[in-house]
């Protein structure tokens, strides 16, 4: 979780400094137990908790177990001057017990922490070694779940945690690794087959973008990095991506050895009229990716990094090793006749009448589709649950929803309060009645339990003071009964308590479980707590900083949606001044980046009213899709570029020629593509599956854009467009 982290943010640097004060918020593991009798206090599941609580805390890797069966409760003896304690739960003494479930419901904030509010459950709360690492955390995780095997009256167990969170990702993650690509390999196999009807037109493009896959691989091990949950589709981009630049040149290749040129003459026909449309396509790709290192999350800095060094190898290899195989492959290379081809050669000629005799009804079509465009993406809401990423099936979602159901909640909340006026302390009893107001909010309006405070620890010597009773469970009322209640904290509660307060009573913490309520919603009772704070003039007493390991996470996601703004901008202005260079035209650097924003647009709006939220996996579906898109526009106009040459007076004809010629590949690469990436809608993780899905969606809608749209932009925008390049070139 801390690789999510913002870099070099003041917030990350805050929380930095307050883990030193407090200690790491994410080191601790919540086991919830349902009792089988549906009784929390039934003596057989007592006492089977209270073993487990024992065995658990002899473990290597733990360092605190607060478990209910060992609850006491605390007793001031006036004459002798000391505190006493007594079990709260008696296991051994049917009768005492009735009475202790009674006193144990009558303690407010022992319900949702430790006992459930259905009375059918029970919490063991445990503090483990901090910063464990993956190969510890699964140990651990292993030894915590045979632990639990034994015990005959547990009805289900839950555990909830970073170990538990951290184990899950990445067992999945090498899980999904293997099964995507795999499922890459499969439909790259279908495809070329269909395409190419022979055996060397599928081995030799595999053969070139596998050797990429295992050369990103091997640079990304020499550099020490792991595969994430985000990382994990660098394998199935280069595999689906890398593919595209093989497909146009084996098909321009092909194309001359059947016009009954030498393998050679092909194979310098083809780099020489493929090779520089495809630099340009490889280029367009590269910097979708690099806009990613906008970001200021290292996960997404490394995807964006190494899947532009995959297609910078992918690049390299498609004009070194395959020409390299073509040129030593002895046997002739050509392709047989496939139904596939005829039946995409026998579309193309009515869909381009059909386009050329629809022009208008395509503009207009496509005014609505941008209208509905903007409007349906801003319904999109930023938002990120902790474990959204996971299917609502899997043991980790399940036990999150059981702690919001059932207890306070398994989400972290940490914020750290400190006093403005350096004459007071929080030792001061009006101090602490000002934190009680706060403490107050946070309970009731912010949704935070199992707090622990500076308030909570005097209320508690309040309490024992006056024999446990529940009434007393407030602030000392007066000056005499508040000094008693000093004395005590600090002879006994700050020992029994987590460290609450530091800096010479100047700085105290505020530290409490809650739902994972989502990004959003949490920022709005950010917001609110600032306005109450404001309103009660508590901020003119106070600085109230909400920090944490989930609030961090937070504030990435609101980040990475500015950066997403900020690539896609990026993106488009070069990919258009690209296009612009290519052609030394303005005029085609707009047309030939209008149909790749209309289909983001497209997907935008899906995402915004079908209610799937930007977070960190999937606002890289934007980049990644304009990226992509954008290499079919290319293709087009270039193509366009050399044909406009041949047909200078006839505008229809050229648009036929390119139609009819760059269609193919077109329509090829991009039903691989978007095949491709359809395969991760089969993933456990949710930002995985919508990557895949409306990546998919959107490049379906800019090959339609790009065989559609874009022959009519070309027809009313691009007549005065001639190609300046040499006769020697057109020629090819």
């Amino acid at each position: 979780m801390r690789n999510f982290y913002p870099l070099n943010n003041p917030e990350t640097k805050f929380f930095e400094q307050y883990t030193k004060k407090f200690g790491w918020d994410d080191d601790y593991v919540l086991i919830g137990i349902e009792s089988k009798s549906k009784d929390a206090f039934d003596p057989t599941f007592l006492k089977a908790v209270d073993d487990l609580g024992k065995k658990v805390r002899n473990h290597p890797s733990v360092t605190q177990v607060i478990s209910p069966t060992e609850q006491e409760i605390y007793r001031y003896v006036p004459f002798m001057n000391t505190v006493v304690n007594s079990p709260l739960i008696h296991m051994d003494d049917k009768e005492q017990l009735l009475i202790d479930k009674e006193r144990v419901y009558s303690r407010k904030e022992l319900i949702g922490n430790l006992f459930s509010a259905d009375k059918k459950s029970l919490a063991i709360a445990v503090r483990q070694q901090p910063g464990m690492q993956y190969e510890n955390c699964d140990s651990f995780v292993r030894d915590l779940e045979s632990m639990v095997t034994p015990y005959k009256s547990f009805h289900k167990v839950h555990f909830a945690g970073k170990c538990f969170g951290q184990t899950t990702f990445v067992n999945l993650t090498k899980t999904e690794i293997l099964l995507f690509v795999i499922l890459s390999i499969i439909v790259n196999i279908i495809f070329l087959y269909l395409t190419y009807r022979s055996f060397w037109g599928v081995w030799m493009p595999l053969m070139v973008v596998g050797t990429t896959v295992v050369w990103t691989l091997g640079t990304m091990v020499f550099f020490g990095l792991s595969l994430d949950f985000i990382s994990n589709i660098i394998p199935t981009i280069i595999l689906i991506i890398g593919i595209s630049n093989i497909i146009h040149l084996l098909t321009h290749f092909l194309s001359k050895q059947s016009d009954g040129h030498t393998k050679i003459d092909a194979l310098n026909s083809s780099i020489k009229k493929i090779g520089k449309a495809t630099i340009f396509t490889s280029l367009t790709t590269i910097i979708g990716f690099l806009s990613l290192l906008f970001s200021n999350v290292r996960p997404l800095i490394n995807l964006g990094g190494y899947a532009s060094l995959g297609l910078v190898y992918a690049f390299i290899l498609s004009y070194t090793l395959f020409p390299a195989v073509v040129t030593l492959y002895k046997p002739g290379f050509k392709q047989k006749e496939s139904s596939a081809n005829d039946i995409i050669q026998s579309w193309l000629n009515p869909l381009f009448d059909f386009v050329m005799k629809q022009k208008k009804a395509i503009m207009i079509t496509t005014v609505f589709i941008l209208i509905f465009g903007i409007w349906g993406s801003m319904q999109l809401v930023v938002n990120q649950h902790l474990l959204e990423d996971i299917s609502e099936r899997h043991p980790q979602i399940q036990a999150s929803r059981f702690f919001e159901k059932d207890f306070s909640g398994a989400r972290q909340f940490e914020m750290q309060i400190s006093l403005k006026n350096p004459s007071k302390s929080f030792k001061d009893l009006e101090v602490l009645k000002d934190v009680e107001k706060i403490e107050k909010h946070l309970l009731k309006q912010y949704g935070v339990g199992s707090m622990f405070s500076p308030v909570a620890m005097y209320k508690e010597a309040n309490r024992v003071l006056h024999s446990g009773q529940n009434s007393y469970y407030r602030l000392p009322q007066t000056s005499s009964e508040f000094k008693k209640a000093k004395e005590l904290v600090k002879r006994f509660m700050e020992k029994q308590y987590p460290k609450v307060v530091i800096e010479e009573e100047k700085i105290a913490r505020f530290s409490g479980k809650m739902p994972d309520l989502g990004s959003h919603l949490i920022n709005i009772k950010n917001d609110s707590l600032q306005i109450f704070l404001k309103k009660s003039g508590l901020d003119k007493k106070f600085t109230c900083h909400v920090t944490g390991s989930a609030h961090l996470m937070e504030l990435n996601n609101f980040n990475i949606a500015n950066n997403v703004y900020y690539g896609l901008w990026f993106s488009c202005i070069i990919i258009a001044f690209i296009i612009g260079f290519m052609f030394k035209s303005v005029k085609m650097a707009i047309i030939g980046t209008i149909p790749n924003v209309l289909p983001l647009l497209f997907v935008g709006a899906l995402m915004g009213i079908t209610g799937v939220n930007i977070k960190i996996s999937t606002s890289i579906l934007f980049i990644l899709s304009f990226g992509i898109a954008v290499d079919d526009t290319i293709h087009f106009v270039s193509s366009f570029r050399l044909d406009r040459k041949k047909f200078p007076n006839d505008m229809v004809g050229a648009l036929r020629q390119t139609f009819l010629t760059s269609g193919k590949s077109i329509i090829v690469t991009s039903l691989i593509l978007s095949a491709g990436f359809f395969t991760l809608v089969f993933s456990s993780f949710g930002g995985t599956y919508h990557i895949g899905l409306f990546t998919s969606i959107c490049l379906v809608v800019a090959l339609l854009a790009d065989l559609m749209f874009l022959p009519v932009l070309i027809y009313y925008f691009g007549k005065d467009f001639v190609s300046t390049d040499s006769k020697e070139e057109q020629s090819q």
